[in-house]
């Protein structure tokens, strides 16, 4: 792969080869760093806009329009990267540049300090660390704490168990002093140059972070269930030879259907089923795990970090819901400053899929509820049989088919389940007063919740369905012939959802195309066929029964 030329490394990028771009990073890491260096002269400082370059070239390489000129936009990007890094933490260097920046002649004005002005700041660093350790202990040891490991006053309290007025208190007096032990020197502000020397001493990057490599991305371009996408990924990070259709069969996801009167998007969800597709799934695969569902708990944050720090120390990804986007699951692959900082892939980044790196991932700016779940893989503890796994997902699929409403704890949605969500559906469709002619914005949503994903999900669901009972129909003994007319029932399902997917318009037709959800005459067809589907499930469900009264 080394031999490819850029162009192709990007478009199997683009096509999710995690090994493609890990071949892009390799060819031009030396170049970003090198480059980034030159723009802000500090090793140190250089290795973080590397790295974050990367990160952000990855998360938007589908705005490259001409893939053969990925060293030039990478270029880019890097300016970009450390542009943004001077304006934040060298605001007076930046102000300096007047936008007089030009990435592609490499026009740029010197801002880097001269001979005289390093030897001045060196000279004032040192003055900085002297008047520090002259410091009383009570002041040197709280203000060393808040600037050199970053600890907020509330940590710092904690640490040393004082109380959180007294810590504050503390390093205010020995900024105070400071000020008064190096005078004029220091200028008006000296918070700013006592935490720029300090960052000068921190310990290294890698003592704080760790990412685990090649854990396999997530994608909707693949996959419908987030949860069983994230699991799938996990599971073969860790060495198990399990696909995403398995996964999906073991965990309920090939087998659900869910659907909600307002039509609310969030009918793709598996986990509002509740702890039973967490644990059936594992138990199948053979592992122990550990879960929590945010309540808001006090510390409750802590714990989460704790839980996955530990996790990404073993050498384990963790399963979370949240982060970014809807409440739906993605994996994290590593952390940085010990789990201030999460990084991992989402179905949803900025509106898109990608890899992320977010320092606000319990308490989202963005979203309500930032991290609501985490899901901890623990130690292997070997799979039962083949026989036992089938029974497990045959009796976990029967359930989801006879469950006809359940609650989204998290979103706080009520659905309708199982076959009696064909039902709640295709009468959906029949309410002509939900579906204003001329309306794009009202019949773009239906279409969205409809095809967009309903129709989607039940596609990837019962596609997943037909190739996992296939799979594991020589372990069902006498009942193989049932598991295999099963089978044969779900792959007419969804070829059935197909046809359902051609007349029905989608979120990303034509405004023309999305205007005819408002005609009663499709929605009647696509209801009628709905229950079609909903004939074929239940005969293929009622298989999977007689198949179990075998065990």
């Amino acid at each position: 792969m080394s031999d490819a030329a850029d162009a192709v490394l990007v478009r199997r990028s683009l096509s999710g080869s995690h090994e493609a771009y890990r071949e892009l990073v390799t060819r031009y890491q030396g170049h970003v760093y090198g480059l980034a260096y030159s723009l802000v002269g500090h090793w140190a400082d250089a290795q973080d806009i590397a790295q974050e370059t990367f990160i952000r070239a990855y998360s938007n390489l589908d705005q490259l329009r001409e893939p053969e000129r990925f060293a030039a936009w990478l270029r880019r990007v890097t300016f970009s990267v450390a542009m943004n890094w001077l304006k934040a933490f060298r605001p007076k260097l930046f102000g300096r540049l007047d936008g007089r920046v030009d990435p592609d002649r490499l026009e740029i004005p010197d801002f880097r300090p001269g001979p005289v002005e390093t030897l001045e700041k060196r000279d004032l660093a040192d003055a900085v660390l002297r008047a520090v350790a002259g410091l009383p202990p009570k002041y040197r040891v709280p203000l060393t704490m808040f600037h050199l490991d970053g600890l907020s006053y509330e940590k710092v309290a904690g640490f040393l168990d004082i109380p959180l007025g007294t810590a504050k208190s503390l390093i205010h007096r020995a900024r105070r002093k400071l000020k008064a032990a190096l005078g004029a020197a220091i200028g008006e502000e000296i918070t700013p140059m006592v935490q720029e020397v300090f960052d000068e001493h921190k310990l290294p990057e890698e003592f704080a972070r760790r990412v685990l490599d090649n854990v396999p991305p997530v994608s909707y371009r693949q996959t419908d269930c987030t949860y069983a996408a994230a699991l799938t990924s996990a599971m073969q990070y860790l060495g198990e030879d399990v696909s995403y259709e398995y996964v999906m069969g073991v965990s309920g996801g090939a087998f659900r259907l869910l659907w909600h009167g307002p039509w609310c998007p969030s009918i793709g969800c598996l986990q509002v089923f509740g702890e039973k597709v967490i644990r059936t799934p594992m138990a199948c695969l053979g592992y122990a795990w550990e879960g929590r569902i945010r309540t808001g708990a006090e510390g409750e944050r802590e714990t989460f970090r704790r839980l996955i720090v530990e996790s990404i120390d073993r050498g384990r990804p963790v399963l979370v819901e949240g982060i970014i986007g809807p409440p739906e699951y993605g994996v994290v692959t590593g952390y940085e400053r010990r789990g201030e900082v999460l990084l991992g892939w989402s179905f949803f980044r900025d509106a898109a899929k990608g890899y992320y790196r977010r320092d606000d991932w319990y308490d989202d700016a963005g979203s309500d509820a930032g991290c609501t779940g985490v899901i901890v893989v623990g130690e292997k503890v070997g799979a039962p049989p083949a026989r036992d796994v089938l029974r497990m997902a045959l009796e976990l699929a029967v359930d989801l088919a006879h469950t006809p409403a359940v609650r989204g704890a998290l979103q706080g949605v009520d659905y309708v389940a199982g076959l009696a969500a064909y039902d709640a559906w295709a009468e959906g469709l029949l309410d002509d007063a939900s579906f204003p002619r001329g309306d794009l914005e009202v019949l773009t949503f239906k279409c969205h919740v409809g095809a967009s994903v309903g129709l989607c999900n039940l596609l990837d669901s019962r596609r997943a369905a037909a190739a996992f009972l296939r799979q594991m129909a020589d372990a069902a003994g006498p009942a193989a012939e049932r598991v295999q007319a099963a089978a044969d029932l779900y792959e007419t399902e969804a070829a059935l959802a197909r046809t359902i997917a051609d007349v029905a318009p989608s979120s990303m037709d034509s405004e023309e195309k999305r205007l005819t959800m408002a005609d009663p005459a499709l929605r009647r067809e696509v209801s009628g066929k709905l229950l079609e589907a909903r004939d074929i499930d239940a005969q293929a469900v009622a298989h999977l029964e007689q198949a179990l009264a075998t065990y």
